[in-house]
């Protein structure tokens, strides 16, 4: 009798056990995109969630260029709240005559931006197809080198479309980088929609 009671209990300590790991599982689980990164193990960098959250835009040749920037910003301010808390977020907006600046910037506006001279001395070598990992070895501001390895990937990621932009879109995300990531994404995102125009 008191070996049935023994297994009685240990078969509902287990159950209760696994109850607990459900109920922590499902509680943990709002946001959908993280919770699935962080279980397969996966750390999802600034590249690839630049890449997610462009690819999931669809434009509309219906409306307009304008039509399209307003949506997009809408779009990734939606997206962004995939990969940041909740509690942290805030909209942000394109400013539209910065927008139209970052449209004519060419490598010089990079003396313009508000990074160290081996943040924006990598950012040259980067557009001009020179890259290699010795020139992130100088960089020492951890943020700043975080933004050259995205620049990087984001100008080398083999589909030609940084040329065809003139560097800008290079050029449009290290300037949003310097308020934000979401900033980064909206404006070099605009300049990558103009070829749709």
């Amino acid at each position: 009798m008191n070996r049935f009671f023994l297994y009685a209990v240990a078969i509902a300590a287990l159950c209760s056990a696994c109850e607990t790991d459900n109920e922590v599982f499902a509680t943990q689980t709002n946001n959908p995109t993280n919770t699935l990164h962080q279980a397969k193990g996966v750390e999802v960098n600034d590249y690839q969630i630049y890449q997610s959250i462009l690819n999931s835009f669809v434009y509309d040749k219906q409306h307009t260029y304008q039509e399209n920037l307003l949506r997009f910003e809408q779009h990734v301010n939606r997206q962004i709240l995939n990969y940041v808390p909740q509690e942290t977020y805030k909209y942000e907006k394109l400013n539209n005559e910065q927008l139209l600046v970052l449209e004519q910037a060419d490598v010089d506006f990079i003396e313009q931006l508000v990074y160290t001279r081996e943040t924006k001395q990598a950012i040259y070598v980067i557009l001009s197809n020179s890259f290699n990992s010795e020139t992130i070895g100088l960089i020492t501001n951890e943020n700043e080198r975080h933004l050259i390895e995205t620049l990087f990937a984001l100008h080398s990621n083999g589909n030609g479309d940084d040329d065809l932009l003139n560097d800008k879109r290079s050029i449009a995300f290290a300037y949003g980088a310097q308020y934000s990531f979401t900033q980064a994404v909206l404006y070099a995102g605009a300049i990558e929609l103009k070829k749709h125009q």
